[in-house]
């Protein structure tokens, strides 16, 4: 059965989504650790979630090894990651994640990046050996799904991003942008986003901070801008109105001394801080420092009840997609459950009747060759229809319950180690017999 685990925005506040949330270096050794515990999965981890997608027979034992993975792995206790973790299994594991990736679960609806995230994510999961089977088959359609999704609707045509309200939040506290000097620390896809929304709306041109000079300057090339070395960060805060922040640093990069020296030496100049990173590159107390307006993600979400009567339209449409597609895919997932118990009801019914038939044959020495050919298809054909009915019926069921209680109801559990033997005995008696009448 599928299985998803984890927390996002919808259940936990930033201060908890940083720190359950893996870096891109982080997420190989996690991913090593995770097959260990439960096998095949995937770990999803943005800016907005962090989320594991596994198979499981035991979804209580499954659920149980998630929490002590993410302990072990994450700066957090279970009993606090328990208060916001969520768990879906079945088709709502898998509605959850068509959802995730159509842009319909994220902070800004109908937002493209996640699309990406999520096939580089089981793109690394592969890469480890971790993700096969029907957990691969999941990703690939979930991946249709959400280009799907957004072919057929508008969801993600002019949707809310971070990057408009970042620049919507910094006209709103600096006023006019034009001239404003704009610094980006980080070289990240998120960082530039932002910046490109800053100079559209007439900022100075940007400078770029980054510990690695060559990928700063690479970017400010592509912006028309400057790079900057990391070392001077300090000198370049004291010279700049508004900074975007998104590096992929474990710990704070702008911490509450270094503010402390920069506004001091601002002299009452007003700074603003867009934080955007998971985990937070400024330490939150640097919002306390007269001047220092700063700004994190959950600051820049929008309100889904803000959605116009188009929007909400198309958030009804994406559901029906999602609903069909994941109908489609469980009736799938189902008969790879239904095709082991056809067989093995087929096989157990052929042994059965060689069985009988062998007993049967052998104290009927008389017959001739025609006559035990005809009770041999005379027992054939009354076992297929004998079972023609519930044969059907577990191709259109195709549920796993419905599997079970065929198991059951037949007596299939358990059967598999014998029924080759009971096939292989029904049919030597049985040539045996005809040898003897020949």
């Amino acid at each position: 059965m599928f299985l998803v685990s984890g927390i996002s925005h919808r259940t936990a506040p930033l201060a908890v989504r940083e720190r359950i949330a893996f870096t891109r270096k982080e997420i190989q050794l996690a991913l090593a650790a995770l097959g260990e515990s439960v096998g095949e999965g995937v770990i999803i981890s943005t800016c907005n979630r962090t989320e594991v997608y596994s198979m499981a027979a035991d979804t209580q034992d499954h659920r149980a090894r998630l929490l002590r993975f993410f302990a072990r792995h994450r700066p957090v206790e279970e009993l606090e990651l328990s208060k916001h973790l969520y768990c879906y299994e079945g088709d709502e594991a898998v509605a959850h994640l068509f959802r995730v990736v159509s842009g319909l679960d994220s902070m800004m609806l109908g937002e493209s990046q996640i699309l990406g995230q999520v096939r580089d994510a089981y793109s690394t999961a592969v890469d480890q050996g971790i993700a096969g089977g029907p957990l691969s088959k999941l990703f690939h359609q979930a991946l249709r799904v959400g280009k799907k999704v957004r072919r057929e609707t508008s969801i993600s045509r002019n949707a809310p991003s971070i990057s408009h309200s970042a620049a919507m939040l910094a006209r709103e506290v600096l006023g006019d942008l034009r001239c404003r000097r704009v610094m980006v620390l980080g070289a990240g896809e998120a960082g530039k986003l932002v910046a490109r929304a800053m100079l559209v709306r007439g900022a100075a041109p940007i400078l770029v901070v980054n510990r690695t000079l060559a990928r700063a300057e690479a970017l400010a090339y592509e912006m028309g801008g400057e790079a900057g070395a990391f070392d001077n960060l300090e000198s370049f805060l004291g010279s700049v109105d508004i900074v975007v922040s998104s590096t992929d640093a474990p710990n704070f990069v702008i911490t509450l001394d270094m503010m402390k020296k920069v506004m001091a030496e601002r002299r009452g100049a007003p700074l603003l801080l867009v934080d955007i990173a998971v985990p937070r590159d400024v330490d939150p107390r640097v919002a306390g420092l007269n001047g220092v307006s700063l700004f994190d993600l959950d600051d820049l979400r929008t309100d889904s009840d803000a959605q116009d009567e188009t929007q909400r339209r198309e958030v009804v449409r994406a559901e029906e997609i999602i609903g069909e597609e994941v109908r489609g895919f469980m009736h799938w997932y189902a008969s790879l459950e239904a095709v082991p118990v056809i067989s093995a009801l087929m096989e157990q019914a052929e042994a059965l009747r060689r069985r009988e038939l062998s007993k049967t044959l052998n104290k009927m020495p008389h017959l001739s060759e025609q006559d035990v050919e005809r009770i041999e298809a005379l027992s054939g054909a009354l076992v297929r229809k004998l079972l023609h009915r519930p044969i059907i019926a577990i191709k259109e069921e195709r549920s796993a319950a419905y599997a079970q209680l065929s198991k059951e109801l037949f007596g299939l559990n358990g059967t598999n180690s014998h029924k080759s033997d009971c096939h292989q005995d029904g049919a030597s008696s049985l040539r045996q017999r005809k040898e003897s009448v020949t």
